[in-house]
């Protein structure tokens, strides 16, 4: 009974996700027109498509789940639902305490994920759903950060500007998703951010940012493909 109620509860999480999302938030794909030099183009928050299906499967599926998917269900808890919960408070509070959830929600996620990598020898299939949702949390948790600056007018944090933060940031970015890769034996998590790298690539004309996600999108392509031929062979 108790894992029945866990299991209604992710369920009735994911509704109040996709309400948030598409009901109650402006405009979920980009909710500040400020132009921030992290804003990836219109397109990359398609992603959201994938995630909300991805995330569908995984709570349908867990009501007619073996007893290995039920032991996931358990083992994640309330930190699954929780996320749901903070990712779509974020988008129907205002700019500014945004940050706050998103970054919350990517926490849970976290944590989420590191349950996930605690189970020898788990199926892909429960893992990968959490990895793109977790990756691209990670984008839009960088982005969301520079509008809620732009917003508040702050120009500089530290006495470094906003380029010297997106850099930075980008950077370091880029460098998790290889190390989720290598660490985690995990593709789909560096593959998000081919995509938004990818994004902000096309859609930014500053000459550094788009050396960087540029850049970044050639090296964690070659990494995945050359791992992914190597394990074939």
């Amino acid at each position: 009974m108790r894992l029945l109620g866990l299991k209604l509860f992710n369920l009735a999480s994911y509704m109040y996700l996709l309400v948030a999302s598409f009901f109650l938030a402006g405009n979920f794909t980009n909710r500040s027109t400020d132009d921030v030099l992290v804003m990836p183009a219109p397109f990359a928050f398609s992603i959201w498509f994938l995630i909300y299906l991805l995330l569908l499967i995984f709570v349908f599926t867990s009501f007619f789940a073996n007893e290995e998917m039920n032991e996931v269900v358990r083992k994640i808890g309330l930190w699954f639902p929780l996320s749901m919960i903070l990712s779509g408070t974020s988008v129907v509070v205002g700019t500014t305490p945004s940050i706050l959830f998103l970054a919350l929600s990517l926490l849970t996620l976290c944590v989420v994920y590191t349950v996930l990598q605690s189970f020898p020898g788990l199926p892909e299939k429960y893992r990968a759903s959490f990895s793109i949702y977790l990756a691209w949390t990670s984008i839009a948790t960088i982005v969301d950060a520079f509008v809620v600056l732009k917003a508040n007018k702050v120009e500089e944090l530290f006495s470094i500007g906003e380029l010297g933060w997106s850099v930075i940031l980008l950077t370091i970015g880029g460098l998790i998703a290889i190390a989720f890769h290598f660490y985690h034996n995990d593709y789909f998590f560096p593959l998000v951010f081919v995509w938004g790298y990818g994004a902000i690539f096309a859609y930014q004309e500053n000459s550094l940012i788009r050396f960087i996600t540029g850049a970044f999108v050639i090296i964690l392509l070659f990494i995945v493909l050359f791992s992914f031929l190597r394990k074939r062979n």
